[in-house]
């Protein structure tokens, strides 16, 4: 059985819904956390909102805008990671237009009732990088997807000439890895899409790790028609040079990798070469070779058929009884949906 409805619906509705997150809580209450505050992303407005349940999803409070102390800068939030009882926000400040794009941790203590103040990413990460959702080996570590790019403009500010593409240039790809909890973090892989240093891709890796230790990551490629592959064959140390091409259809859009308490795979993603949508979920049982189940979740935006930027950026968690994922997803950019699906 699967479960859609509405969560938020900023007023004014011209308002961003973008980069939407869903987590639970030690405690299990449930955070939810966005993108918002202007018309479009990125926009000199935008900020970093939160919202939490007490009960599991039943009923929410209104959306709170977070202070980082980072003054006027235009904020993005990728991802919010709970270790214990330490939840992580990865928030990046940038000019309004992506010049001057810092990449940032920011913690919380007190179940995200508080924040400490931003730390910088380590290393080159400082600059340019986004970081997403991260996943526990079986060997205790935890490992941390990044995107990374070398190149940008400091003061880019005006997207409309293409700009937007010129702050971000030459992508990679790699993963932070913490052998003692997120108390520290090592940087790992230079993973790229094309010999290009030009390519522009706004890569969004998720990873997942395979019966056998190895850890397999998935990478958006814009223009590409298909999510491309990388694997580590040692957890994470090492990996190639560059990704390959999967059978996967992607249009050009975030995908999320679950990995299932019972070894299974999920994939929740849109799968088409044109347009976000529908959001479907795959599931494989062969260590990602085959997806033998795939269900289509929300065929269409909640708006209609075709209608702006359809249905992105599908984010949450799979239940501790492991029998349901529940995630949430930006409809068009102006409506955060909440979906429950029922593991098959």
């Amino acid at each position: 059985m699967t479960s859609v409805r509405t969560l938020f619906k900023p007023s004014p509705p011209n308002q961003l819904v973008c980069d939407v997150t869903l987590r639970e809580m030690p405690d299990g209450s449930w955070v939810f956390v966005m993108l918002g505050g202007g018309p479009t992303e990125p926009h000199p407005d935008n900020r970093v909102f939160l919202s939490r349940s007490p009960d599991q999803g039943a009923t929410w409070t209104s959306l709170q805008e977070l202070d980082f102390g980072l003054g006027d800068a235009a904020q993005v939030v990728s991802h919010l990671m709970i270790l214990g009882d330490r939840a992580t926000l990865f928030v990046q400040s940038h000019n309004g237009g992506f010049g001057g794009w810092r990449a940032w941790m920011v913690h919380s203590d007190d179940l995200c009732h508080t924040w400490g103040p931003p730390e910088p990413m380590p290393g080159f990460l400082a600059e340019r990088t986004f970081i997403r959702p991260q996943i526990r080996t079986r060997d205790g570590r935890v490992l941390l997807p990044w995107q990374h790019y070398r190149h940008g403009d400091a003061d880019a500010t005006d997207l409309k000439d293409g700009r937007f593409f010129h702050v971000a240039r030459d992508s990679r790809n790699g993963v932070l890895i913490s052998d003692d909890g997120g108390a520290s973090w090592a940087i790992h892989g230079d993973i790229r899409l094309s010999d290009d240093p030009a390519y522009h891709a706004w890569a969004e890796p998720t990873i997942v790790e395979l019966s056998d230790g190895r850890i397999a990551m998935l990478i958006r490629a814009d223009g590409r028609g298909c999510l491309y592959r990388a694997d580590s064959l040692d957890g994470g140390l090492t990996w190639p040079d560059f990704a390959e091409p999967t059978d996967i259809p992607n249009p050009g859009s975030k995908a999320t990798l679950l990995g299932l308490p019972d070894g299974r795979m999920a994939l929740l993603h849109n799968p088409s070469v044109q347009g976000r949508r529908p959001l479907s979920l795959w599931i494989s049982d062969d260590d990602m070779r085959t997806w033998g189940h795939q269900q289509v979740l929300v065929e269409e935006s909640l708006d209609g058929p075709n209608s702006g930027l359809g249905l992105s950026y599908p984010d949450g968690f799979v239940s501790r009884d492991g029998r349901t994922i529940h995630f949430v997803f930006d409809d068009n950019r102006h409506r955060a949906v909440y979906v429950a699906v029922e593991l098959p």
